[in-house]
């Protein structure tokens, strides 16, 4: 029998996570105040000259390869949740990770992965511990390359002496890293033996979070094989830029200029590290030995493909969700929702409000 909680939450329809407050405000407050304040350090006339300048081919061309990765990134992520009923294709999954990662360009503290999970829930009808299961487990994978890929290239590069920057991100990145691990190692371990203190819904959550977080053997190799692509249409990205600003880089600076800024992307008090991700790259940049106008030239065409033209297409995209066959909370019937939802909408009102 429904409780009167439960009627309530049923009349006024599901809740979506709770993305807009003050918190959210203040993180691009704050954005907004970093990148205000950098755009004092450099010559903004001598930049634009530098950006009408540059190679436009290869712009568009690691602008191409980036946003190629939301595609892959989308079969990866279906890979990870193919042994669960999922009918959905991988245009469908690269759809929602385009787009829960303009969410996240918008809200601090990573709460885009928390938003996945509930547009996992309502357009592939899987529970939300399942999908965020999931994602924990592909941040994990992506923590430790970032991490590997980046220390390898600064000791590389820097092996004398480590710029303070390099080695903030450096630790930045290795806190993600072993979070992401603990967190999955800590589900192992509840997952086998739960005390029976514990309430049913919550060893429920334990165990859709399990099923979610482990791939199928079978599909480990392609998971492989999908994320070394990612990750070479992510260097592509940034060595295009380097060639449009007809700049002749190694390997292995290549490596540290799209590692190290991805490092500071998870800086939590703001918009995936906006204002944070602009300064390290341009650091990065000046360090090994880039001119000021190309550094912050780069910067600026970097952030504006990256970040920008993201939230703009992200607008679009919502615009015409119903167009795209993009399912959100205001769209979803109730009907259409897992009738384990159902029963579990109102342990959501304590941490959601409208969408």
């Amino acid at each position: 029998m429904v409780n009167r909680n439960n009627d309530e939450i049923l009349n006024n329809g599901p809740k979506a996570p709770a993305l807009w407050g003050w918190t959210t405000y203040l993180s691009i407050a704050i954005a907004i105040l970093i990148l205000a304040g950098a755009s004092t350090m450099v010559d903004l006339k001598q930049i634009w000259g530098e950006i009408t300048a540059c190679d436009k081919r290869f712009v568009l061309l690691g602008a191409v390869a980036h946003y190629a990765t939301y595609i892959v990134r989308g079969m990866r992520w279906r890979r990870c949740l193919i042994h669960l009923p999922i009918t959905a294709g991988n245009s469908k999954f690269g759809l929602l990770v385009f787009f829960y990662n303009f969410v996240d360009n918008l809200v601090p503290a990573k709460l885009g992965d928390v938003y996945a999970a509930h547009l996992a829930r309502i357009n592939f009808k899987i529970r939300r511990s399942a999908a965020l299961g999931s994602i924990v487990f592909l941040r994990m994978i992506d923590a430790w390359i970032i991490l590997v890929l980046a220390s390898l290239a600064s000791w590389i590069l820097f092996s004398a002496s480590l710029p303070w920057t390099v080695i903030w991100s450096l630790i930045g990145g290795g806190i993600i890293a072993v979070g992401a691990s603990t967190i999955m190692l800590m589900f192992i371990l509840f997952n086998r033996k739960l005390p029976g203190w514990v309430p049913e819904k919550v060893q429920r959550m334990i165990m859709a979070f399990h099923t979610g977080m482990w791939p199928r053997p079978k599909e480990i190799l392609p998971i492989v094989v999908l994320t070394v692509i990612i990750w070479a249409l992510e260097t592509t990205w940034i060595y295009s830029l380097t060639l449009a600003f007809e700049l002749h880089i190694v390997f292995a600076e290549v490596v540290f200029l799209t590692m190290i800024p991805l490092l500071a992307s998870a800086f939590p008090f703001t918009p995936s590290g906006a204002g944070v991700v602009e300064i390290t790259l341009f650091s990065c940049l000046r360090v090994v030995g880039i001119s000021t106008s190309i550094a912050g030239s780069l910067t600026v065409v970097n952030r504006f493909i990256d970040y920008w033209l993201h939230i703009g297409l992200g607008v679009l995209t919502w615009a015409i969700r119903r167009i795209i066959g993009l399912r959100t909370w205001r769209d979803m019937p109730l009907e259409d929702l897992p009738k384990e939802d159902l029963t579990d909408i109102s342990a959501d009102r304590k941490i959601c409000h409208g969408n």
